[in-house]
């Protein structure tokens, strides 16, 4: 009797719906601060994998690498606006900015950015400290202008070269 007692209890258990109708939201407006609007409910917001600060509601990341903690290499989520900041030398590997995403990278120190490929971002600029801050770039081309500081191919990107610089 004991054992069905339990198993009762058990399966009325997985009955319970545990969403609270104070949680129902349309956007993330809706939802209380440290929050955002998953499938139309308040959800603690998570900062995409490689950001140290975030605001999720605004999709804005913040990464900081040092050379004392190298974070090897780093993605900017699709449609996310990543300030990207290597700090020393061999601070950051290869860093991706996604399709829709904007970047702004600083690196500063011997090879402290690794290659960066922002070619399917909406906009993206990159500042080099110096000569070997940064290796190669893949930068966005509008029509057969490349968007980077002096118009050659590997050189760091610039989003202010050419309107077409800024896709989105």
């Amino acid at each position: 009797m004991k054992q069905l007692v339990i198993a009762l209890l058990l399966l009325t258990a997985c009955t319970v719906s545990r969403r609270t109708e104070g949680y129902a939201c349309s956007t993330s407006a809706d939802c209380e601060n440290g929050r955002a609007c998953e499938s139309n409910w308040c959800v603690v917001a998570t900062c995409p994998a490689d950001c140290t600060t975030c605001d999720t509601t605004l999709k804005t990341c913040q990464i900081a690498c040092a050379s004392m903690s190298r974070c090897g290499s780093i993605s900017c989520p699709m449609g996310w606006s990543c300030s990207i900041t290597c700090t020393g030398n061999n601070a950051c590997g290869n860093i991706t900015c996604a399709s829709g995403s904007t970047c702004a990278v600083t690196c500063s120190g011997s090879r402290s950015c690794g290659t960066l490929d922002c070619d399917a971002a909406c906009k993206c600029d990159q500042t080099c400290s110096t000569t070997d801050a940064c290796d190669p770039s893949q930068c966005p081309v509008a029509g057969s202008i490349q968007c980077t500081s002096d118009g050659v191919a590997g050189s760091p990107c610039v989003s202010a070269r050419n309107a077409g610089c800024t896709k989105c």
